[in-house]
């Protein structure tokens, strides 16, 4: 039986040794934390009791190489679908709008969201209209250069447009401002989110914590295959000879028995254990942050799912019935200020869109993520390496190495899938 040894336990390092569990390898993870999920995970607040992730994550429709990872591990019965697209946007004094897809055949269903979309003029939603229609036509070499703006700009999508629509989508999937964002990445992401049917730009919310939703049955599901898992163990060396992987050196022991390594860490950890040359060609990543907070009310009266603030530092509002989770994308500017000031900003963005007063807040949470993900710029088109390495046994995974999509959930899993993939033809 052939082994292979994966170096960290995210979303791209689960996936990699559930593929190859399935394909009945022998897998040894090791992973730095005392907990699995990288990036993505669940963590109990120690004062209310509450289980909160790091981060509020959603996925959609198009994930479709996050759902088959799912489906394997047995966790589809933990998310919640949506039929169709909906989203509730809101404005300051609650003024309540939603996009919402309708039952008409696809395309018909999305024209019909955005022609009723009310949160912006009868003349903008044509104009939004006119840009979807020439989406399927935009070659992907004339944006090469444009940054996300300067492409919405030249289509005559206006500052009211941008910031009531397609603001909270480019700064959601890119997580970075879009006079920062590459426009031939968005356009990548929009066709995947609006041009392959009602399911692809439908939203899916985990019912459950993170950490429950894929880490425990990813686990599992390991371990049940003979593989094992080690948690509080980090990658401190990896040792090369004549073009392989020989040995990798943790901060317990040494491990030399495996026939192949995948690592799934951050750029900037693998950088500080690999061994010295040019395994493979180094992006020059950039990064950006996520802010999370969590905050627990008296009174719960809220609705909806989530909300899109419109005109707010608060891009989402997520309620679990227990608390609610503001995310804002992009919090660069938040990430030095004091978690006292960070609440009293979501404070009064809370009063002025729902109506809820300081005082009615019984607790909160802050969570930053000052490296949550790379900023996908036109700089790095064609700079992200790819799954192999020059080291024969060597492979990369990490939403970070080249999969054709920016830093997301499904950029994770796929690239964890793609390593195993090359694995399984050796």
């Amino acid at each position: 039986m052939k082994k292979c040894l994966v170096l960290g336990g995210g979303f791209a390092g689960l996936t990699s040794a559930v593929y190859l569990s399935k394909a009945g390898y022998k897998v040894e993870l090791i992973e730095a934390s005392p907990k699995l999920g990288g990036r993505a995970y669940s963590l109990k607040d120690a004062e209310t009791g509450t289980e909160i992730d790091n981060g509020q994550h959603i996925l959609m429709g198009c994930y479709k190489e996050t759902l088959a990872f799912l489906e394997i591990i047995n966790s589809l019965n933990k998310l919640e679908f949506q039929e169709n697209l909906s989203i509730y946007f809101i404005k300051e004094n609650s003024k309540l709008f939603q996009l919402r897809a309708s039952k008409l055949p696809y395309p018909f269903s999305l024209l019909s969201a955005l022609l009723n979309y009310k949160a912006i003029s009868i003349s903008e939603r044509i104009l939004m209209l006119k840009f979807f229609l020439k989406l399927p036509f935009v070659p992907h070499r004339s944006l090469e250069k444009q940054t996300v703006l300067q492409w919405l700009e030249s289509e005559n999508q206006n500052e009211n447009i941008r910031k009531t629509f397609w603001d909270f989508f480019s700064i959601s999937a890119l997580n970075t401002s879009p006079e920062k964002a590459s426009a031939k990445v968005f356009l990548d992401v929009i066709k995947k989110v609006f041009l392959h049917g009602n399911k692809s730009a439908a939203i899916i919310i985990p019912k459950s914590g993170l950490t429950e939703t894929y880490c425990t049955n990813s686990q599992n599901y390991i371990e049940a295959s003979g593989g094992i898992i080690h948690l509080s163990e980090r990658a401190e060396e990896i040792i090369s000879k004549e073009n392989k992987i020989i040995k990798v050196k943790t901060g317990q022991r040494e491990i030399s028995d495996f026939d192949f390594v995948i690592s799934s860490l951050p750029l900037y950890s693998l950088n500080k254990i690999i061994p010295a040359g040019n395994i493979f060609d180094k992006p020059a990543l950039e990064y950006s942050s996520i802010l999370t907070v969590h905050l627990w009310i008296k009174n719960n009266d809220i609705e909806k799912t989530f909300y899109g603030l419109i005109g707010s530092p608060v891009h989402w509002l997520f309620n679990h019935g227990s608390h609610l989770t503001i995310v804002i994308s992009d919090a660069d500017e938040f990430m030095e200020l004091s978690g006292e000031e960070i609440f009293n900003i979501c404070c009064e963005e809370l009063n002025k869109y729902f109506g809820i007063k300081c005082e009615e807040i019984t607790n909160y949470k802050v969570l930053k993520d000052k490296r949550a993900t790379y900023i996908p710029s036109n700089k790095l088109l064609g700079k992200r390496p790819s799954s192999e390495t020059s080291i024969k046994n060597f492979f990369l995974a990490g939403d970070w190495i080249e999969t054709g999509m920016p830093s997301t959930i499904e950029s994770a899993v796929k690239s964890g899938k793609m390593a195993a993939d090359m694995i399984l033809q050796k």
